[in-house]
């Protein structure tokens, strides 16, 4: 029947009538599921994050829907609601033990965040490619008169780590160098680059890889590395330009730049064999002398060998530019030296 003003206690539903009680009950499950629809609206809980619910309707014979009652819509609404709130703890859980795992990898020990990482030579760093071949810069050669490596240590004057001596180098067949022998102010040299900047250095003996203090990195071959790429070494290059090399190993923070910026700046730069660093705020890390040779890495992968820095034949300055031979050019050469 209709409603009429008579009917105190009837309300028009879809051109029916229904009593108070029975507006109450409807009034429950519109308020139940329009709370349902803005759980999955609000951001961060996508509609795929919530559990899905088995259907509460049930078919006619005559394939028609038949409404559930207002209590089951209430009993599922509700549920619904209570596990989408757990899976936000869930994932609010989960990012924090993201954070955690980042917190306790930086207060890792040096060598163990770098288990590739190597002192070549009194003079140099290093990066462990296999367990008998080691990847540094061929311009190390220059300078180094007892070729051995020191393996999975902090430090190079404790005795702890592992030595190696060096059976023979191989050095890349283009490797050219600038003319480091001549005065610097004399001739106005501002930094003495290098180009094909590799050398393989095979051992007498193979490292006890461990995967923890002593690993060997993996190698990148793709020829394009992502502009603003969060990279990394670890080395004992000197504090200072002139200074004698660190005896504790430490790391410097750096991103990739677009060979622009490098192209720009310096006259010697290549981008087919190089690769343009520089520190990350706040600190701005650079390299200095006794850093060359030291592995560029993200993500477990080896991109670049430390070759030169801006005007670094006369000084060493945070916010310089780093350039790294880059990994991915010379990966078949590696590849046919090594077998690896």
């Amino acid at each position: 029947m209709a409603c009429n003003g008579a009917a105190k206690n009837c309300v028009d539903i879809e051109g029916g009538c229904t009593s108070a009680m029975d507006s109450r009950k409807w009034l429950a499950v519109l308020t139940a599921l329009a709370f349902v629809a803005s759980a999955r609206a609000r951001p961060g809980n996508d509609i795929t994050d919530v559990p899905k619910q088995p259907s509460n309707e049930v078919t006619s014979s005559k394939n028609g829907h038949v409404k559930p009652d207002a209590n089951n819509d209430i009993r599922n609404s509700l549920t619904v609601a209570k596990e989408t709130e757990t899976t936000t703890d869930v994932v609010a859980s989960s990012t924090e033990k993201v954070e955690e795992t980042k917190n306790l990898e930086v207060t890792k020990p040096v060598n163990e965040r770098f288990p590739h990482a190597v002192l070549f030579g009194d003079t140099c760093g290093g990066s462990i490619i296999s367990a008998k071949w080691i990847l540094t810069a061929a311009h190390c050669s220059l300078h180094t008169s007892w070729p051995y490596v020191l393996a999975g240590t902090n430090q190079t004057d404790d005795g702890s780590g592992v030595e190696r001596s060096v059976k023979r180098l191989v050095l890349h067949p283009k490797f050219s160098v600038g003319p480091f022998w001549l005065d610097a102010d004399q001739y106005d040299i501002k930094q003495v680059a290098a180009d094909w900047d590799f050398m393989l250095a095979e051992l007498e003996e193979p490292l006890p890889l461990d995967g923890k203090k002593i690993a060997a990195a993996d190698l990148n071959d793709q020829s394009d590395v992502p502009e603003g790429l969060a990279v990394s070494f670890a080395g004992y290059g000197a504090e200072h330009h002139g200074d004698y090399m660190r005896n504790e190993m430490h790391s410097m923070d750096l991103e990739v730049k677009a060979d622009s910026v490098c192209q720009e700046a310096l006259i010697e730069y290549e981008p087919k064999t190089m690769l343009c660093t520089k520190g990350r705020a706040p600190r701005y890390d650079s390299a200095c002398n006794g850093d060359s040779g030291s592995g560029l890495v993200a993500n477990g992968k080896l991109y670049g060998v430390a070759s030169w820095v801006q005007d670094d034949a006369h000084r060493c300055f945070n916010g310089a530019l780093v350039v790294f031979s880059r990994v991915s050019a010379v990966r078949d050469w590696i590849r046919q030296v090594t077998k690896i």
